[in-house]
């Protein structure tokens, strides 16, 4: 198992100079450079093993993203909700999250990554910072890249099965067969769990997947990945978290495919290309649960399809033995289909809408190397949409070696986030308003990043500025005017650090550190105290401090065992079940995992088997990550492979 402390290090993105026939390098520098490079690239990054995931009976995002400095993961209560991110402070729908090069994100950022799971992943790929310049709209404050797995030569299957607290049950079958000009990698998935509220909790997942890799020549390489996913979630709360709805429920089914590849046009001289389609058709149903429920907003039902199809070409050319330039171009088309229906005591509230747009996009970027012990990174981008015009994104970034092995990093950029399709065409109850700009922020942050007598250590501070934040506010005037408007603000400081280090008796050991402070420098239209912006205050639901402990211990050659702490700090929220809200506060909390894995067989079994035991929450400390929805209590997970996975 590879040691957490090696997976979590924010590191420079690098790679070595590679021959056209070398093995395809799995390393972060695709996610934060979008090429190979032969320098050190200055980047706060992340990269999680998902062999050290599914070894530790880690399946799903929100679980494994947990485990990064800067990011806090809020989940509205049990296995398979609604689960938001926030990067750095920023806002849920400012980080970027790919599979395969393809946005998952709805337009306009959000996405509920309560139920993406990590079948059939190799790696999570987590560049925290601004990436509007590589990656267009959305990535804010990062971007998340899931990249599948590629079969290694020979074959291999595996069946894994897991039961746990909650009615929590898996079943994965996962296999692969890898020549030497072709690879498979498949795996299918059903994942269940009862819940842990009184009733109308059940969660359920079914996944499909394959990847297939291609080498036809010396040149050129291509990849063909598809996914698809249907999960529903049965929801028993209400807009406060109390237990009432009886038959509330969210669906949603995804299917995602990419086509990606490169090849080598001259000696120097490479072009790569990703086309990339996803679709997701989401549903919520919420009717009455008696005859008699007619009081208040009783009902709700909404459909929806999201269509998101895009083209990206670059040319990368290499200068000397460590310049690289990339010329790069995208098209995008992305598509909504909507209609929803509020049924109330005041009345029935329908509303649909069908809008689309284009954008298209060029960027350049430059990486080389300054005198043989410094770095740089620069990157421009263009984009013109057909909702909102130009849009134009930069990002510097510089490092520089100093005594040892320390190397200072610093970088400036900037992004924005697209209006999303209900904040640009809503109708019935809410009015959209196109006229709606994007989001912008300017960020910076310096670094330093070594080693010393075995201590591993990395250092970040940051600072972010968010501007023309879009804002819901009920009581437009007149009454016939749009709800949405560009019109708050807002700050985000803070410092990352991770310390790791091997103790004596074998021991590792690492210590990750997020200091956060975030401010409302415009509230916009909603002044009063419980309004979710307050001038001056805090963004609600992001914790000051977090920070994670963790020791792990190989125990002979059949085991592993880890165990952490993460403290999560006291964090602004508002009560939801009084109008007008109220401001609370979120009480700060220690959980403590336990993870696992012991060999069964013998190390020369040809069909070897395994097991893995996992508790979160192991004290069994009750917590609300959100105000009035309370998280699961102690999870015990036990889980058996056959085979090799």
């Amino acid at each position: 198992m590879r040691p957490l402390f090696l997976s979590l290090l924010p590191s420079f993105a690098f790679a070595q100079a590679t021959s056209p026939d070398s093995t395809r390098l799995p390393s972060v520098v695709i996610t934060a450079t979008r090429v190979e490079t032969a320098v050190a690239v200055p980047a706060s990054v992340t990269v999680i093993s998902g062999d050290m995931l599914r070894e530790r009976g880690i399946t799903h995002l929100a679980d494994a993203l947990r485990l990064v400095p800067g990011a806090t993961v809020v989940t509205s209560s049990s296995f398979g909700s609604q689960a938001s991110l926030f990067l750095r402070g920023g806002q849920s729908n400012f980080v970027r999250v790919l599979l395969d090069g393809v946005p998952l994100n709805e337009p306009g950022g959000t996405l509920d990554i309560g139920s993406l799971t990590l079948d059939n992943i190799d790696r999570v790929e987590v560049v925290r910072g601004p990436a509007s310049v590589l990656y267009g709209a959305d990535a804010v404050t990062g971007v998340i890249q899931l990249v599948s797995r590629t079969a290694a030569r020979g074959t291999r299957s595996a069946l894994s099965v897991d039961a746990g607290s909650y009615g929590q049950r898996d079943a994965v079958l996962n296999g692969g067969v890898g020549f030497s000009r072709a690879s498979l990698s498949a795996s299918l998935a059903d994942r269940a769990a009862d819940g842990i509220l009184a009733y109308n909790n059940s969660y359920s997942n079914r996944v499909a997947d394959a990847s297939l890799h291609l080498v036809p020549d010396v040149r050129t390489e291509a990849t063909l990945s598809a996914r698809w996913q249907g999960a529903t979630y049965h929801v028993p709360t209400n807009s406060s978290g109390a237990v009432v709805d009886h038959n509330a429920e969210n669906t949603s089914h995804r299917l995602v495919v990419a086509f990606t590849g490169s090849r080598i046009l001259a000696s120097r001289l490479t072009a790569a290309w990703n086309l990339a389609s996803a679709e997701n058709r989401p549903r919520s149903n919420n009717g009455p649960d008696t005859p008699a429920d007619t009081l208040g907003f009783y009902g709700y039902h909404s459909r929806g399809t999201v269509t998101r199809r895009s083209a990206d070409l670059r040319l990368t050319a290499r200068v000397g033995a460590t310049q690289t330039l990339t010329l790069g171009a995208e098209a995008g088309r992305d598509h909504e289909r909507s209609s929803d229906i509020s049924l109330s005591q005041y009345g029935t509230y329908p509303g649909s809408f069908v809008a689309a747009r284009n954008d298209r996009s060029v960027y350049v970027q430059a990486v080389g190397a300054v005198a043989g012990r410094g770095s740089y990174q620069v990157g421009a981008r263009l984009d013109d949409n057909s909702a909102f015009g130009t849009f134009r994104t930069a990002r510097l970034a510089a490092s520089w070696a100093l005594a040892g092995s320390w190397r200072a990093r610093a970088a400036v950029g900037s992004a924005f986030r697209a209006p999303s399709f209900y904040e640009n065409f809503a109708t019935g109850y809410v009015t959209g308003n196109d006229r709606l700009v994007p989001e912008k922020s300017r960020s910076r942050e310096i670094g330093l990043d070594g080693a010393s007598h075995g201590v591993t250590v990395s250092l970040t501070a940051y600072q972010q500025r968010f501007r023309d934040l879009i804002q819901y506010t009920s009581d437009p005037a007149p009454s016939t005017a749009p709800n949405f408007y560009n019109v708050a603000g807002a700050n985000a400081d803070g410092v990352e650090a991770t310390i790791a280090c091997l103790l004596p008796a074998a021991v590792r050991a690492s210590v990750t550190y997020a200091f956060t402070r975030t401010r409302v420098t415009d509230s916009g239209y909603d002044t009063a105290p419980g309004a979710n912006l307050v001038l001056g205050q805090h963004l609600i639901r992001r914790p000051g401090r977090m920070a994670r402990v963790e020791l792990g211990r190989a125990l002979g050659v059949r085991a592993n065992v880890t165990i952490g702490a993460a403290y999560t700090g006291k964090a602004d929220d508002r009560n939801f079940g009084v109008y007008p809200a109220e401001p609370v506060v979120l009480a700060a909390r220690t959980l403590i995992d336990f993870a696992s894995s012991v060999r069964l067989s013998a190390a020369s079994a040809s069909v070897p088997l395994s097991a893995r035991l996992r508790i979160d929450n192991l004290s069994g400390i009750s917590y609300q990550g959100i105000y009035g929805f309370q998280a699961p209590g102690r999870v015990v997970r036990l889980g058996l492979t056959v085979g090799h996975p």
